[in-house]
């Protein structure tokens, strides 16, 4: 963590020489301004005298001036007027920096996307800089963010840039970094790579060009928001490279900050972004290398609702090896056999009979062993192979319905998990009834679980399909609801029927916050008429809370592990459809 006056040194070298518009030192107790940098088109704007007015004045003359958009206006004066940036500096003391996001009116008159930030100052508590930043890519951006002009390097040799953005292909920023640490010994850098998530998926839904104009405006935002000491490159397909100094402002304030600023420039908003790093390097390492590494960072989290960015760590290289084994075996182990189900039971929280039961994926590697879904079900969601995989769970889960009416088993009903990717399947509720109706299982028998990663982009087409999918006689649960950052407006907006807890609450019950929040999460799911499900229920005192909260079922080992098919049926007949709790 840096000292304030570290921040200010950070903040005052990444200002000069940068993209900033404006760039205004306030002093709130006196209420004046000094000015650093202010664009030629703001000066003319203005309509007071800058060399005599004082803060509040040029505030207002801002806020009537029609600078800032009707629409985000409010939003200015909320956070730029006088008395709350005096707030802002009490609360920024530890060095952090406060941002808006506005729409400012540029030159030729159209409203261009801007961040506003302040800085307090670190010499008086009562004072700080105001910076606004468009992002409006020009060739004064490309000149100050990619340490070349992109005019010059368009018109070199094709082997050394990308000639959809501008920017060094992969060989070249390699060789350029390499050349750069080089040169600079006894300095530190980092590589940052980005990467759009399923990002093929543009492709495929809205064309090619739609892909090629995102791919540009992702370009030009991260042209806009580095300084001139960062090397950019497009290291292939969706994703973009970086080299920067190492100066520790990779924390995670400052990535939510970039992942927010994409948001306001990138036209497809529900785009999702993670970022690798491989910090602290020299020229000791070269710059394919660590690229290789911050992409390896990438992979475990690529598809983690929540998690924007990973470093990378040395133990990444041998799970890299697995990783690789499993992905090329996966296929042959489905077709031979290796992956099989397991059934882990659902209780009455009440009564303990009975209610239901949750298909689960497992796989006995030939060589590997026993392996966990944490484990393979991120490499086939990277592959694609999942909706494939989905598809086998949910035929077999119909062959097992079938086989446990021929048994004389009153049917109960059954959860199958399906990936995010399943739902951008055309054809995916086709398929799904398809199956069941192949084996002539009654459809309300099967219910669909989901986890609230679906919802991370396209939440009115995924309304859409579960909707589709609960008309056609399907229930839909929403798993692990409680991790990650839930959003309780996705109770409201989706076609659910049951709503999963997560086991973290199990882990956390002692914890009075988590177990009021427990509480609070199953007292609103039955006002909304959704029944619940309490997952990692391991003991008598963690049935007793949740009976005392009101849910509906419970699903643990305080009853039974997962267990193979003819394991659940030994299980279902020996306790005659009901357990004593």
């Amino acid at each position: 963590m840096h000292d304030a006056q570290e921040m200010r040194q950070l903040f005052v070298k990444r200002i000069l020489g940068s993209c900033y518009n404006k760039v205004v030192h306030v002093n709130l107790r006196k209420d004046s301004f000094h000015i650093i940098k202010l664009d030629d088109f703001e000066r003319e704007y203005t309509t007071i005298d800058l060399k005599k007015a004082t803060l509040s004045e040029w505030f207002n003359d801002f806020v009537n001036s029609g600078m800032c958009h009707e629409s985000v206006r409010q939003r200015f004066v909320d956070f730029a007027n006088p008395s709350n940036l005096k707030k802002l500096c009490k609360r920024c003391e530890n060095g952090s920096v406060q941002i808006v996001y506005l729409r400012l009116i540029g030159r030729e008159g159209n409203y261009q996307p801007a961040i506003m930030e302040f800085f307090p100052d670190a010499d008086d508590l009562f004072s700080g800089f105001v910076t606004v930043r468009s992002f409006v890519a020009n060739s004064s951006i490309g000149q100050s963010n990619t340490l070349e002009p992109i005019e010059e390097r368009m018109n070199a040799d094709d082997s050394q840039i990308d000639r959809l953005t501008g920017l060094l292909n992969r060989r070249a920023f390699c060789e350029k970094a390499d050349q750069i640490m080089a040169a600079n010994p006894d300095k530190k850098y980092d590589i940052v790579v980005s990467d759009v998530v399923d990002f093929k998926l543009v492709n495929e839904h809205f064309g090619y060009e739609t892909g090629d104009k995102i791919i540009t405006e992702i370009s030009e935002w991260l042209q806009c928001s580095t300084g001139s000491d960062f090397l950019i490159g497009r290291y292939g397909g969706d994703q973009f490279v970086t080299l920067m100094e190492h100066t520790g402002i990779l924390t995670d304030d400052f990535i939510r900050y970039v992942h927010q600023s994409a948001r306001e420039v990138i036209s497809m908003k529900d785009l999702v972004f993670r970022l690798g790093i491989y910090e602290n390097i020299d020229s000791s390492i070269s710059a394919a290398i660590a690229c290789d590494r911050a992409i390896m960072a990438l992979q475990p989290i690529k598809h983690k609702y929540g998690k924007l960015y990973a470093f990378y760590e040395d133990k990444m290289l041998e799970e890299l090896e697995r990783y690789r084994r499993m992905e090329n075996d996966m296929r042959e182990s489905l077709r031979t056999g290796e992956f099989y189900l397991v059934f882990q039971p659902k209780h009455n929280a009440f009564t303990g009979e009975l209610e239901g039961a949750e298909t689960l994926l497992r796989w006995n590697h030939s060589e590997l062993g026993n392996l966990y879904p944490s484990e393979f079900i991120p490499i086939m969601e990277d592959s694609g192979f999942i909706v494939e995989v989905d598809m086998y769970v949910w035929e077999e889960t119909c062959k097992c319905i079938k086989r446990w009416e021929a048994l004389g088993i009153q049917p109960f009903p059954i959860s199958v998990n399906f990936s995010r990717l399943n739902f951008r399947q055309p054809d995916f509720v086709k398929k799904i009834l398809s199956i069941t109706d192949k084996y002539r299982v009654d459809r309300s028998l099967l219910h669909l679980e989901v986890t609230e990663n679906i919802f991370e982009s396209r939440l009115m087409e995924m309304r859409h399909i579960l909707q589709q999918c609960q008309d056609s006689g399907f229930k839909i649960e929403l798993d692990d609801f409680g991790s990650g950052y839930s959003s309780l407006n996705i109770l409201g907006d989706l076609p659910l029927d049951i709503i999963k807890l997560d086991k973290s609450f199990m882990n956390e019950i002692s914890d009075k916050k988590r177990s009021s929040i427990l509480h609070g999460c199953i007292n609103l799911a039955n006002s909304l008429d959704l029944n619940t499900v309490v997952e990692g229920v391991e003991s008598k005192e963690q049935v007793d809370v949740i009976r005392k909260y009101g849910a509906d079922m419970i699903q643990g080992y305080y009853f039974s592990e997962p267990m193979k098919e003819e394991n659940f049926v030994k299980y279902i007949l020996d306790n005659g459809y009901c357990s004593n709790i």
